[in-house]
């Protein structure tokens, strides 16, 4: 009995060594989710990417064998800045008074082709491009918005743009997006990647006719990436 044991034990011991002799190929997986702390800074008449935000990013990419893919992209970006006056600034008699001073909780989801400059198994450097829709809100430091534009000096609101500047809190948005990815073995990556959003407007800091900058604000942020494999590909037989 006890020789019956020792012999099945033995062959349990010789099989599992041989499993673990053999090369196993993992199979390539067909999507990516990305989560993406990052930082962010921005620019436009209240600053010149000189102040550091922060935010994150969800992405789900696909990962088909060729040059180039898909992604699709969510971004909470909180985007903040402020301008200092001198002392020998005089503030305007009447409204409207523009404002040094704005944040905003900011959202972008967009839809960007990947092109892979570098496309090995472990290391992707690649560039991409996308288009979007962004949304903003830009505040004041009471986190009331400037959007309305109101005037009612009795409960401390003052016009901060011309009466003919309306704008929307949508606009559209053209990401563009490089980065570069490391993977283990295990299909679980990490990597760095840098993205201007480019949004199609001037009133992000809610200055336009006021401003000195020419063209519209943007906002760049240095993203921290984490891959996860989501659906893995079939093995060849």
């Amino acid at each position: 009995m006890i020789k019956k044991i020792y012999n099945k034990v033995l062959l349990l011991v010789l099989l599992t060594c041989s499993c673990f002799g053999q090369d196993f190929e993992i199979p390539t997986p067909k999507k990516y989710l990305e989560i993406s702390p990052l930082i962010n800074s921005y620019r436009g008449d209240l600053g010149s990417f000189n102040q550091i935000n922060g935010g994150i990013n969800l992405a789900f990419i696909y990962n088909k064998p060729r040059r180039g893919n898909l992604r699709l992209d969510f971004t909470y970006l909180y985007v903040q800045a402020s301008r200092l006056r001198g002392k020998d600034y005089v503030p305007p008699i009447q409204e409207p008074i523009p404002n040094n001073y704005f944040q905003s909780q900011t959202l972008n989801f967009s839809l960007s082709y990947m092109f892979y400059i570098i496309n090995k198994k472990n290391i992707k450097l690649y560039l991409a491009q996308g288009l979007g829709v962004f949304y903003f809100d830009p505040l004041d430091e009471n986190g009331e918005s400037y959007f309305e534009n109101i005037s009612d000096n009795s409960r401390g609101y003052y016009q901060t743009r011309n009466e003919s500047e309306t704008y929307s809190k949508f606009t559209l948005s053209l990401p563009t997006r490089f980065g570069l990815m490391y993977y283990f073995p295990t299909n679980f990556g990490i990597g760095l990647s840098g993205t201007f959003y480019n949004p199609f407007t001037d009133y992000l800091d809610n200055i336009s006719d006021f401003g000195t900058v020419k063209g519209y604000d943007n906002v760049f942020s240095l993203n921290f990436n984490f891959h996860i494999p989501l659906q893995y590909q079939k093995l060849k037989k």
